[in-house]
């Protein structure tokens, strides 16, 4: 009975730590994002796939173009079209220039300089005990999934606008959990609506 308890025990455990691992990824790559550890996010992220997957978002936000899935149609217009050939190449260089292990930790840090400039409050949530800044980040996480036994999705809203959704997409490789792909995606939701008013 001992042994078979034992190895209950072992099996539950291996089951917790593969079931927590990416949670503990995303948190560590957030982290090093925010602290500028740029060795652990060369390591933890998969460079290039993540910048491919994040150029479409990107283009759609710096080019104002429209959303090809909600709306098709509008997706090829002549005015759309003609703004995706001129600027899609200056969207990918700047993909190509700024995400990666030392240039998104700068950009994360123009944008808090930027943040406490406009709203003269000092945001620091570095400030706060552990266990309540995991508890308002989780509070942002609309999912968060396995699709398969190597690959995890989470999904989470931008802590000052509730409308704009990170899709990330985990897979595990023989080192561990890898960031391998991240999306941008914006939401016209009531709910949004209902938050952008509020906090005028």
């Amino acid at each position: 009975m001992k042994l078979f308890a034992s190895i209950a025990v072992v099996l539950l455990l291996s089951a917790a730590a593969y079931i927590g691992s990416p949670f503990v990824t995303a948190w560590s790559i957030r982290e090093a994002v925010r602290n500028g550890n740029a060795d652990y996010l060369a390591t933890a992220i998969e460079w290039n796939s993540v910048r491919e997957t994040l150029k479409p978002s990107i283009a759609q936000i710096a080019l104002n173009l429209p959303d090809a899935e909600a709306d098709p149609k509008a997706s090829q217009g002549l005015w759309v079209r003609f703004k995706t050939y001129w600027g899609q190449g200056m969207v990918e260089s700047l993909v190509d220039k700024y995400v990666t292990p030392t240039g998104l930790p700068q950009l994360f840090t123009l944008r808090k300089t930027y943040r406490t400039y406009v709203s003269s409050e000092d945001d620091d949530a570095s400030k706060l005990p552990l266990n309540q800044r995991i508890s308002k980040a989780w509070s942002r996480v609309q999912r968060a999934e396995f699709t398969s036994l190597t690959s995890f999705e989470i999904d989470m809203e931008d802590k000052y606008d509730a409308s704009r959704l990170y899709l990330g997409k985990l897979e595990l490789r023989p080192s561990g959990w890898k960031l391998t792909a991240l999306r941008v995606k914006f939401l016209t939701t009531a709910k949004s609506a209902v938050q952008k008013l509020t906090s005028m």
